[in-house]
């Protein structure tokens, strides 16, 4: 074997050799990523999983803590006219906070998109119910008088976020799809005023949203189901 085969002998092994060692440092890195994104992942499904629990074991003693103190005041209330007449004062002030369920007259929306809506329609948008609509028709039936109201189950309260993550509207942080059922207490005739000429339901209707109002002599509306925090109020002294 010359000089010249076995100077080309040695370059065909050096290119195999840094070949594999490149293949063998991807793989490394390949597994490594790979490690480090499931132990990324187990880390954080651990951490949610915590905070599940702890928020299930927080809402089960306010649970407790309120059937408690609702056997106290009870007690306290058999024989004394005036702790009788802060009970209801206090009850009248948890219904309009969202802290109790609620029944009475009133009327219930059902919305939900457009049946004919195709990705093709230029104006597809408009033929599907967003979180602002739903914020337009909440805050007509404020305007007209409704008491109390949920949005398919979750009460709204004074910090209720009506928000739109994806293609997914979220009432109080829980995810709700078409079709929406808005529910109202109040005078039902005062609040079916709301289908008036000209109102945002007829709008919604313009671009075939399918809106139907029901007055009902009985809605009922749960309460609100989650921990009220304030993070920045205080009582003033």
């Amino acid at each position: 074997m010359n000089k010249k085969q076995i100077a080309i002998t040695l370059g065909v092994m050096c290119v195999l050799l840094t070949s594999g060692i490149i293949v063998q440092v991807n793989t490394i890195k390949k597994n490594s990523i790979s490690n480090n994104i499931k132990t990324s992942n187990n880390d954080l499904r651990d951490e949610v999983l915590k905070w599940k629990e702890k928020y299930e074991r927080t809402y089960l003693d306010l649970q407790e803590s309120g059937n408690r103190l609702e056997k106290v005041r009870q007690e306290a209330s058999k024989n004394n006219n005036s702790f009788t007449e802060m009970e209801q004062e206090l009850k009248s002030m948890n219904s309009l906070l969202g802290l109790t369920d609620l029944t009475g007259e009133g009327i219930i929306i059902t919305v939900a998109d457009n049946e004919n809506a195709s990705i093709k329609d230029e104006d597809l948008s408009d033929e599907l119910v967003h979180n602002t609509d739903i914020i337009e028709l909440v805050n007509e039936l404020k305007n007209t008088g409704a008491e109390a109201i949920s949005i398919n189950g979750q009460r709204v309260v004074s910090t209720t976020a009506i928000d739109c993550v994806g293609a997914v509207i979220t009432v109080n942080g829980v995810k709700i799809n078409s079709p929406f059922t808005i529910s109202a207490i109040g005078n039902r005739e005062r609040l079916n005023g709301i289908t008036r000429p000209g109102s945002y339901i007829e709008i919604m209707e313009e671009y075939g949203i399918v809106v139907e109002v029901k007055k009902s002599a009985e809605v009922t509306i749960p309460k609100y189901n989650k921990v009220m925090n304030a993070k920045y109020m205080s009582i003033k002294k």
